[in-house]
């Protein structure tokens, strides 16, 4: 079973759902509530276990009942939490989500200060132990100190470049060997300008390859070494549902198939299948798919599985 590493975000949304929002203060009666695991990070985990990986999560929380949450959702869903460590006098990353009849969301969101916290406390010397390794822009202390680790061990690393400061982002992008933005997080990184002058903005800091996701227009990217330009992955055309977490799960699933052994190209194709996936599913990372859900989908869209 391939060994995947999750540097980064954990946090937790705690859900209601209700009539309406008043416009003043009163009082509104829920009528329902739970408690939905989150982060970028926290949710690839999830990802890789329910896709037949072996998910070890590492990144900071707060001695909180917050961090008790997210501890056990995690380990529920099968992923390695003897990573999760907890600082006194700071706190976890926690959101109150409104829902009201009509579908809309109000979100007040705490990121939370154990974000702030040090990495050196991480055990480095476990990352050569691993076959691949993932981290997020939302800790950047611990992703520098892991990612730099992974190119020492020689397994492959990751980083989820979602929407960050540009230097995180320009920092964070030489350090991994596959640089992997989001849109948004391209845009941040590298300013407004055309997609292959970004990615190949973060192959002369060091990465040895680049992509971008953009939902409903696929992926593209580019590989350090190969006389071939920009090249392409069509997204796959689904009834969507819910995009929530669907970026981690794609994450997720490319630094498993990575961890696997498989080639780049194969691991984003494999990649989008799991996102178009939980794009058909309501909520985050309750609708990762299964390894078999995804080869399926893979047989019957005639894609290589």
């Amino acid at each position: 079973m391939a060994r995947v590493i999750c540097v980064g975000h954990s946090a937790l949304d705690r859900v209601f759902t209700v009539e309406a929002w008043p416009q003043a203060s009163a009082k509104v009666r829920a009528h329902s509530f739970v408690e939905v695991g989150g982060g970028m990070a926290a949710n690839a985990a999830v990802a890789i276990t329910r896709l037949g990986g072996d998910a070890h999560f590492w990144g900071p929380a707060g001695v909180d009942s917050v961090a008790d949450v997210m501890s056990a959702q995690l380990q529920a869903a099968g992923v390695d939490v003897r990573g999760l460590r907890r600082f006194a006098g700071l706190y976890s990353s926690t959101s109150a989500i409104l829902i009201d009849a009509r579908g809309e969301r109000l979100i007040v969101s705490y990121r939370g200060s154990a974000l702030e916290a040090p990495a050196d406390w991480l055990d480095l010397d476990q990352i050569g132990a691993a076959d691949a390794l993932l981290a997020d822009v939302r800790w950047p202390q611990g992703a520098v100190a892991a990612l730099r680790a992974a190119r020492r061990a020689g397994i492959p690393s990751v980083i989820d470049a979602d929407t960050a400061e540009p230097a995180t982002l320009q920092a964070l992008a030489g350090e991994a060997e596959y640089a992997v933005f989001s849109e948004h997080g391209l845009a941040s990184f590298a300013g407004e300008g055309d997609i292959e002058g970004g990615l190949r903005r973060a192959l002369a800091l060091g990465a040895r390859f680049a992509a971008v996701t953009q939902g409903e227009r696929g992926v593209y990217w580019i590989e350090a070494g190969r006389p071939a330009g920009l090249r392409h992955i069509p997204a796959f055309a689904v009834p969507v549902v819910d995009t929530l977490a669907a970026g981690d799960v794609f994450h997720g699933a490319f630094a498993l198939e990575l961890a696997r052994g498989e080639a780049p190209e194969d691991a984003l194709y494999f990649a989008v299948a799991a996102a178009a996936i939980k794009c058909t599913r309501p909520g985050g990372r309750s609708g990762s798919p299964a390894r078999d859900e995804v080869e399926r989908f893979l047989r019957e869209a005639g894609t290589r599985s």
